[in-house]
């Protein structure tokens, strides 16, 4: 009997884990294989998946880092997040920053950007799933498996240490067991096989796609990891690289009181405060992401939780780790009763800057809450305020995030309505930040309401058309084209045009809508016009990766093949310029061969696309062009690849080829 309960057990533990795991969010979320790494394939899965306005597509690590999944995002499309930090969907389903800018080797986002917008940080989207890490963050590697080797070498594996299940050595049932049991028996593995076997078809589906999310590491993190495998590299490796063997700060108590406070479960809240050591300096304490339990109650706007924290003591007019404050928070997203309640009580706090310099009233329109606009003007805020050193303003805001609603909201008090037409410091007005942002009804908007589509940056010099087509904002390029035809003559200053700007997208569908309204409208426009200094749009693309891009221009225009720029470089440099996407500046460059592209080029400084390789410190790059293109090393007039990198690994890869060719010649 004691064997049929163990079966038993087991076959309901496997059902509960299934269902913990579909369980694991209030919406529904897909494991995959990989996120998509461009815009084109971000719309793409959008699309497949039926997300939408309300709903914006996303793909992110879960919050154990065990899987990256996808889901339409029930709080919007484009949520903006700081520099530094990456992104898990946490809680029961709220995406959140995890700070990257002091553990990850490269690839964390330097600069501030929105969640619609990940893809750009490839580094964001890989993780270890064995290690529960992100593939750059060394820190968690090192640490996890620093706990691995103390896990194992306190594991003792005695005999007699544990708990025996049964009587018999020899684990022999007895003959005298009743069959009544059996028949139990028999009818629960009846009711259970058919639903037990399609959990674990299930299951296996899943596990699949975890285990295909762990991608190939670079050659120089896949050697750091394997040297920090072997039990006995493990503490010098932790102490050469000063990484701290406790990397995870935040208590269990703390863990469960803010998951609580996040889900908004107030009962579960009451009994956590009665019944824990909960108490003001606990509630004071600051998560990952630098937020406390009053600062997480104002970004949920539960205000019950809000009162009873401040009951505890707790300041209000405490400030995150980014300088916001309680005011900032709620009304990024829409929590009015509490908004109301700070106005009423600590208006002051309305005046407080984060670290961006910007007040509440950006904050309200950088999360499309008209409604808080409308109640800070009822207390008489000074909502038409601009930030200090960029000047952006309320609709500027609206527009980086894509709401028409605040847009409206602005056009309609006649007492700001005139921001829809002020520029930020650099020249730039509200149709530049639409066309960047690429929302096509808060383009029409604006231009519906005279703003300036001709509207041209100070410092750069480009248009808003240039700025769509960088971004490959399809639609918005059509209505402007349809609008002011006359903007694809334009160039910035550095004398770039529109097939530029295009071939930085890599959307190729965009670059010939160029080519066919400049047949329409001007047959006098060249696209494949050089900028001052002679970089033309196949070199663009070649910079950028853009293997789809580069196939299509070099059938279009195959003499930019040949064209080489004021410094000397041919398409050939510029697929090695950078790092990242790899397999894609190959391609590129395999292809472009096959059409003469001459690989053995070298600049007026003596650079060649293996010295710019080494001096990204692209392992990839090295090894392929070492075997496919040996004869690099012997060009006269190139500069010394080897010393460009400064990397033992890259430095490794050349001693282990002249080894190699010496037991060649040896033989």
């Amino acid at each position: 009997m004691d064997k049929i309960h163990f079966f038993l057990f087991l076959i309901v533990s496997q059902m509960f884990g299934i269902l913990a795991i579909s369980a694991e969010y209030d919406f529904e979320v897909f494991p995959v294989e990989k996120c998509p790494m461009s815009k084109e394939n971000w719309d793409k899965k959008s699309n497949q998946r039926g997300c939408n306005k309300t709903h914006g597509y996303h793909c992110v690590p879960n919050k154990d880092l065990t899987s990256l999944i996808e889901f339409c995002y029930p709080k919007g499309v484009r949520v903006p997040f700081e520099a530094g930090n990456c992104l898990e969907l946490a809680g029961r389903g709220t995406l959140n920053q995890v700070p990257c800018k002091t553990t990850f080797s490269s690839g964390c986002p330097d600069d501030f950007y929105f969640s619609s917008h990940l893809f750009e940080y490839p580094k964001c989207l890989v993780i270890n799933t064995n290690l529960r890490c992100f593939d750059a963050d060394f820190e968690c590697i090192y640490s996890r498996l620093f706990q691995n080797r103390t896990n194992k070498l306190n594991h003792t594996s005695t005999g007699n240490n544990g708990v025996d299940f049964v009587d018999n050595p020899k684990g022999n049932v007895s003959k005298d067991s009743s069959s009544s049991e059996t028949i139990v028996l028999i009818i629960v593995i009846l009711i259970l096989i058919p639903t037990v076997i399609l959990g674990i078809f299930f299951w296996m589906k899943w596990k699949k796609a975890v285990r295909g999310a762990y991608r190939k590491q670079t050659d120089e993190e896949v050697s750091l990891l394997k040297q920090g495998q072997s039990a006995d590299n493990i503490d010098s490796w932790l102490e050469k690289y000063n990484i701290r063997k406790n990397v995870d700060t935040l208590g269990p108590e703390l863990r469960r009181l803010h998951d609580t406070i996040v889900r908004g479960k107030e009962q579960e809240f009451d009994f956590l405060v009665s019944n824990s050591s909960v108490n003001k300096s606990m509630l004071e304490k600051f998560n990952h992401r630098g937020y406390n339990a009053l600062h997480l109650t104002a970004s949920r706007g539960n205000e019950k939780i809000f009162h009873k924290i401040l009951s505890f003591g707790v300041d209000v007019k405490s400030t995150a780790i980014d300088g916001t404050n309680c005011l900032h928070i709620a009304a990024f997203n829409g929590a009015y009763p509490i908004c109301k309640f700070i106005l009423e009580n600590h208006k002051d706090m309305f005046s407080i800057k984060d670290r961006y310099n910007m007040n509440p009233a950006h904050w309200a329109a950088l999360g499309g809450k008209e409604l808080i606009l409308s109640l800070m003007i009822d207390f008489e805020c000074n909502v038409s305020e601009k930030t200090p050193k960029y000047e952006e303003n309320l609709i500027l805001f609206a527009c980086m995030t894509e709401s028409l609603s605040v847009c409206k909201f602005v056009q309609s008090r006649k007492e700001i309505c005139y921001l829809l037409h002020a520029v930020n410091s650099e020249g730039w007005n509200s149709i530049q930040y639409a066309a960047k942002s690429g929302n096509i009804y808060v383009f029409k908007f604006l231009v519906e309401n005279n703003v300036d589509i001709k509207n041209v940056s100070r410092k750069t010099g480009k248009n808003c058309l240039q700025t769509a087509c960088e971004k490959g904002n399809m639609e918005v390029c059509k209505y402007i084209i349809e609008k002011a035809p006359e903007l694809m003559k334009e160039n910035d200053r550095y004398g770039l045009h529109v097939g530029h700007f295009a071939a930085k997208s890599g959307d190729t569908d965009i670059l010939r809508l160029l080519i066919e309204k400049i047949k329409k409208y001007d047959s006098d426009i060249r696209l494949d016009k050089g900028s001052m200094d002679n970089i033309n749009i196949l070199h663009i693309a070649c910079r950028h990766a853009r293997y789809d891009m580069c196939v299509a221009i070099a059938d279009i225009y195959p003499q930019l093949i040949r064209e080489i720029t004021e410094k000397g470089w041919n398409a050939a440099l510029f697929i090695t310029e950078k790092s990242g996407a790899e397999k894609d500046r190959i391609a590129c460059l395999l292809y472009l061969q096959k059409l003469n592209l001459n690989v053995y080029h070298v600049s007026r400084s003596g650079k060649t696309i293996l010295y710019n390789a080494c001096a990204n410190r692209s392992t990839i790059l090295v090894k392929f062009l070492l075997k496919c293109y040996p004869d690099l090393l012997q060009i006269e007039k190139s500069m010394n690849p080897k010393k460009a990198a400064r990397s033992k690994e890259i430095e490794d890869i050349f001693d282990k080829l002249m080894e190699d060719n010496l037991n060649c010649n040896s033989l």
